[in-house]
């Protein structure tokens, strides 16, 4: 028994003093083996296929050209505005007006259908009556107007014409009317031209009642420039419309123009009962005129009135005459 205790403490001790060997001695450390080198080849690229570079490059191109636009679901950013400047405009030049040519009436005048006495009268004009000019003939010395809606022409002598010198040829001249056996030479005025000088032919006395018995020469006075007669028709002392005053170089010869008394259509200035004839305006101017009134057929209504005019103006000459008729 003894001595198996003394082995225990014998073993005791060897453990003892082998770890305080230990701890005295620090082991000796491993040195770990350098590591090995082991060459790695180089990785090859993968072949390229040429056709297949092409459409990677348009791809890329194209997605660069997209990614430039702007998206248009997105505003494109605004640049700040610049104060703009507001341009002066150049004044407006004032545009010249341009005047209107037309006639004023200087005398009482016949207004005719074309450039001549062998026309038609259409009517007549005042003294102070202003018309629009819409042409004038060849010659120049008449002048087309605007006579109420309708052509009419008017001889330059008797009219003041103003701002026509840039007044046109009219292009609608009518044709003058073709001559009668009975009627006299177209004359190159306004009126005929009278016959020459001769004593008064007298009147001859009626052989019947007419409707307007009496052709009273009331007087006749000197006159520069144009020879005329005027008058008023009268039944039982009172002016009357409407009848139809005309004249010749004969008594009951060739009716040479006539115009309706009193004021009418082209001639609402004038008086009741009042009508004027234009003799001449140029040229002769001595002759005998006579003078009647018509019934809407031409059939003489009235007697004869006759007026001798003379050459030349002064006193005692006769050149204006006023000739009324009454019943």
């Amino acid at each position: 028994m003894m001595f198996r205790q003394h082995a225990i403490v014998a073993a005791a001790l060897v453990l003892l003093l082998t770890a305080c060997r230990a701890s005295a001695e620090p082991p000796v450390p491993t040195r770990e083996p350098a590591p090995t080198f082991t060459p790695t080849l180089a990785e090859q690229p993968p072949p390229v296929d040429p056709a297949a570079a092409a459409a990677a490059a348009t791809t890329a191109a194209q997605q660069t050209a997209q990614a430039a636009q702007p998206n248009p679901e997105q505003p494109a950013e605004q640049p700040a505005e610049q104060p703009t400047e507001q341009p002066t405009e150049p004044p407006t030049a004032t545009p010249t007006p341009v005047l209107a040519a037309e006639v004023v009436i200087n005398s009482n005048v016949n207004v005719r259908g074309g450039p001549g006495t062998t026309y038609n009268i259409l009517g007549a004009a005042i003294p102070g009556e202003r018309f629009p000019v819409t042409g004038k003939n060849q010659a120049g010395d008449w002048w087309q107007i605007n006579f109420y809606g309708q052509a009419g022409w008017v001889f330059g002598a008797l009219v003041t014409a103003q701002n026509a010198e840039s007044v046109e040829v009219a292009l609608n001249i009518p044709a003058p009317p073709p001559p009668t056996a009975t009627s006299p030479a177209p004359p190159p005025a306004d009126t005929p031209v009278p016959q020459p000088a001769e004593q008064p032919t007298p009147a001859p006395a009626p052989s019947q009642n007419y409707e307007f018995n009496r052709a009273l020469v009331q007087r006749c006075d000197p006159n520069e420039g144009v020879t005329y007669v005027q008058g008023t028709v009268y039944k039982n002392s009172s002016p009357v419309n409407g009848y139809l005053v005309t004249f010749s170089y004969a008594p009951d010869g060739p009716q040479v123009a006539t115009v309706i008394s009193g004021p009418h259509t082209g001639y609402e200035g004038w008086g009741t009962g009042f009508y004027s004839h234009i003799l001449q305006s140029n040229g002769a101017r001595e002759g005998n005129w006579f003078f009647w009134i018509v019934d809407g057929s031409g059939t003489r209504i009235s007697a004869i009135a006759n007026v001798h005019t003379d050459g030349e103006a002064g006193d005692g000459k006769c050149q204006q005459a006023v000739v009324d008729f009454d019943s």
